[in-house]
């Protein structure tokens, strides 16, 4: 790997890009405040190791157990929180020139990188308090690791990859549950390309399998008593392209935005237009690199669609399917661009093919770049595709409270107490509506007893 990978030549723009990479993930890391799900990372870790690793049982513990030793050390600020994502964050650029290097050739390394290291859907979840930037870590590895089993020259090296492999996705489903889906991409793709490796493939995912079960079957349990409603569902799906292809900061995707859906296209027209015409001609060098590199890049599709086509056929039974979960996938979309932007280069140099085709795949990936950085501005500038504050929230409310700190703080739901608790300043009194609380809110006869009165104001 590292004798074809690199020389000084590729350091030196390794350690550029890295460098780049990282300024970007920590630039203005605390200027907005924690989000809601930023507090349930808070809440679950700023106690005892044991608490961090149960108290949400729907979600994996890898994550928890590292924020938890992460707090001890550098705190529990927004920016020492959020820290944590940026290591991994930073290595998957790494990881995505060395995929694209074996798959591919330096060129394509070197654009895939760039476009991994301006994406603002790859930023913005390395300036959060979850665990995605560690999912995309995990799921890189896996997929560099398949394929480096599958094309291995030696039963030793065979057998190491293999097992490095089982690593790596014992690793990505103790970060999320979702992991399971690029798992079956994985194994999908051997069923159909490398029936000869589908014995140790089934050995890994096993292994693996049986690693996680503990934990498995407590949340599975658990997550039969979750019903969580997505709303719009249909559209997620395009949604999720565009924010891996253009960043999640280019069209505002916030509820005003769907619910004016027509409004928002309209305002920003220019911006779909060059979107859709960058796609369109850039498709059309993408099927040349695919005549040139048909396995690599069938092996990348298959990372960039699948994974994300079996959540979403599953999520129409149960509404579950996100952008978040499925960001794993976006390294291997920018892979694919930078294919079809490598042959745009080429066909430059030789002149293979129509000057007037040239040209304009010239102008879709300029058009594609700049799309790429107005979505980096505004992710960094715009308040409108901000983070939740609720830092200036608990902030006004203590202000406008009665300096003898008698008004009571209700808070609809009830897990909003997480978010108080974080930035309170005062220590108000407050009542969190819990849902045994709104049903007997919504049945009149319940209040002709005093019980619900004196609960209130207990």
């Amino acid at each position: 790997m590292t004798t074809r990978a690199f020389d000084k030549k590729t350091f030196g723009f390794l350690f550029l890009i890295l460098s780049a990479a990282l300024i970007l993930r920590c630039i203005f890391l605390a200027r907005q405040s924690l989000w809601l799900d930023e507090f349930t990372s808070w809440e679950c870790c700023a106690r005892d190791f044991w608490t961090a690793l149960h108290c949400d049982i729907t979600k994996p513990p890898l994550y928890f157990a590292l924020l938890h030793g992460w707090m001890n050390v550098f705190g529990t600020g927004e920016a020492a929180m959020r820290a944590l994502s940026i290591p991994p964050s930073v290595a998957s650029v790494w990881l995505v020139y060395l995929l694209s290097v074996r798959l591919f050739s330096r060129p394509i390394g070197y654009l895939a990188t760039r476009y991994q290291t301006v994406s603002t859907s790859q930023i913005s979840f390395a300036q959060e308090a979850r665990n995605y930037a560690w999912l995309v870590f995990f799921l890189l590895l896996a997929g560099l690791f398949l394929w480096d089993a599958l094309e291995a020259d030696s039963r030793r090296r065979r057998l190491r990859c293999w097992a490095a492999y089982t690593a790596s996705i014992t690793l990505a489903l103790y970060t999320h549950f979702f992991a399971a889906f690029f798992i079956a991409g994985h194994g999908l793709y051997v069923l159909l390309r490398c029936r000869r490796q589908l014995l140790p493939a089934a050995v890994s995912v096993a292994t693996a399998l049986i690693l996680v079960a503990p934990f498995f079957i407590i949340a599975t349990r658990a997550l039969e008593a979750v019903h969580e409603i997505r709303r719009y569902p249909l559209l997620k799906f395009p949604q999720t392209y565009f924010t891996f292809l253009f960043g999640n900061s280019l069209i505002p995707e916030d509820d005003q935005a769907v619910r004016h859906i027509l409004q928002t296209l309209r305002a920003n027209a220019w911006i779909a237009v060059l979107a859709l015409a960058s796609l369109a001609i850039l498709g059309r060098f993408c099927r040349l690199a695919w005549r040139k590199w048909r396995e690599p890049m069938l092996y990348v599709a298959f990372h960039a669609t699948v994974p994300v086509v079996l959540a979403f056929l599953v999520s129409l039974k149960e509404n579950f399917f996100d952008r978040r979960y499925m960001v794993p996938a976006s390294p291997y979309v920018y892979i694919l661009v930078a294919a079809a932007v490598w042959e745009v280069v080429l066909s430059s140099r030789s002149h293979a093919e129509p000057r007037w085709k040239t040209w304009a795949g010239l102008a879709a990936t300029g058009g594609y770049s700049l799309l790429l950085m107005v979505s980096l501005y505004q992710y960094y500038f715009s308040e409108r595709f901000g983070k939740e504050q609720w830092r200036e929230a608990v902030a006004y409310i203590e202000a406008s409270s009665s300096p003898d700190g008698k008004d009571l703080l209700v808070l609809d739901p009830g897990y909003l107490k997480e978010c108080y608790y974080y930035y309170q300043k005062r220590d108000l009194p407050i009542w969190p509506v819990t849902p045994q609380i709104q049903g007997e809110a919504r049945n009149p006869r319940s209040w002709c007893s005093s019980e619900p009165r004196r609960r209130l104001f207990a």
